[in-house]
């Protein structure tokens, strides 16, 4: 397993010039599978690591066994020319903008002016705790009580990771960059993910919950594995590893290779 540390989070320093995008990493992650000497390999995550993963695909497909995701992070290309939108697809799309409403204002933030809210965040420790657990009591699967979910010591470490490397602000200039040179990002007609994907579905992934319509990933991706998991929310790894685990293992014990 190679798990690679986005630039800009924890110990991961980023780069000074803009432009790091979902698309500039995924060609940073194929250099590094070079690198170290992988001729083949998989790919996934979830959050930005399903984005970047996706571009993987998209970009290089060659070297990729497959993909597995625990979210779908792209919405696939639904403009002049695609087949029109299924009665769940438009139900789904509905429930993503009424989502947008009402939970959202953290990206728009993030996206336009990452470095004054960094400078916030950055003077209180209170104050950074309270912008990153809410995300995650909201997007878990802990029905509003945290440590139903995560042991106080797992919650204070992400939260000091952040702290002592003074890196939330060059986390947030994710959102920042891919707004700016990505258009958040929009993917055009003829982008697909040219490999075998298996879609881990969480029931708490987001807002709106439950299981989104095959139809709409099959739009962007080529499913082979679509799994739809009892428990589990947008933090799938740190919350139910077992689950994540097994899947990744029979995805790829089960692809002809």
């Amino acid at each position: 397993m190679v798990i690679p540390s986005l630039p800009g989070y924890g110990f991961s320093p980023r780069p000074a010039a803009g432009g790091v995008t979902y698309r500039h990493v995924a060609s940073l992650w194929h250099r590094l599978m070079h690198g170290l000497g992988y001729a083949r390999y998989g790919a996934g995550g979830g959050d930005f690591g399903a984005g970047i993963a996706t571009f993987m695909a998209i970009d290089d497909p060659g070297p990729l066994i497959g993909l597995h995701l625990t979210n779908l992070e792209l919405a696939p290309y639904t403009g002049p020319g695609s087949r029109p939108l299924s009665g769940r697809e438009e139900a789904y799309a509905e429930q993503a903008r009424r989502w947008d409403q009402s939970e959202r204002g953290y990206n728009a933030i993030q996206s336009t002016k990452p470095q004054t809210l960094g400078y916030a965040l950055n003077d209180s420790p209170a104050g950074l705790a309270a912008w990153i657990l809410e995300k995650w009591r909201s997007w878990s699967d802990c029905g509003g009580d945290l440590e139903s979910r995560f042991s106080r010591d797992f919650l204070l470490t992400v939260v000091t990771l952040y702290w002592v490397t003074g890196t939330i602000t060059s986390s947030m200039r994710d959102y920042f960059d891919n707004r700016r040179w990505q258009g958040e990002p929009r993917l055009r007609p003829g982008d697909l993910a040219r490999a075998p994907a298996a879609v881990a579905v969480f029931p708490h992934m987001l807002v709106p919950e439950g299981e989104p319509p095959r139809e709409w990933a099959e739009r962007l991706y080529d499913i082979r594995r679509w799994t739809v998991m009892p428990r589990g929310g947008h933090f799938a790894p740190a919350e139910e590893p077992e689950l994540v685990a097994r899947d990744i293992a029979a995805f790829y014990e089960a692809l002809d290779r």
